[in-house]
């Protein structure tokens, strides 16, 4: 029976020797977990913040595309108002090609001034006219005071 207890002994103290070591190795994957953990957090936490670098970078590309959008659309205006200027330009010097054309030189004016009635010519024209108007008026009273007397 003696033998039998220190058997039993024995093996108790085996079981509490496997206890303890399994409670060490609980112990040691406990930390491990604990440190898993820990590293699983702070890959969580990077994730989070690259998710919002991410949304605040396609808000940027979308403001910047909408930007690009605008200068592009902006651009083909401005493009449009110069062809309109050019167009406008060279109708313009076409213009002055005809009035360049039709401008009278120095000489071309000295001749036509020589040509004009000078103010003495214009008051003689005048008398003249009034002279004959009379005649004209006095010839008309001549033939009514006629064609009455009849």
């Amino acid at each position: 029976m003696e033998e039998l207890l220190r058997q039993l002994t024995t093996l108790v103290q085996g079981l509490v020797d496997d206890m303890s070591v399994l409670k060490q190795d609980m112990q040691t994957v406990k930390q491990k977990l604990g440190q898993l953990e820990q590293r699983v957090d702070k890959l969580e936490q990077r994730m989070d913040k690259q998710e919002e670098e991410l949304r605040w970078l396609k808000e940027q590309m979308k403001e910047n595309t909408e930007m690009i959008k605008a200068i592009r659309d902006n651009q083909l205006e401005q493009r449009s108002i110069q062809d309109g200027m050019r167009h406008e330009i060279a109708s313009l010097r076409g213009e002055m090609a005809g009035i360049r054309e039709q401008m009278a030189t120095k000489d071309q004016l000295s001749r036509l001034r020589e040509q004009m009635a000078t103010k003495e010519d214009i008051s003689l024209i005048h008398q003249r006219l009034d002279y004959q108007l009379g005649r004209i008026a006095r010839v008309e009273e001549e033939m009514y005071l006629l064609k009455k007397a009849e």
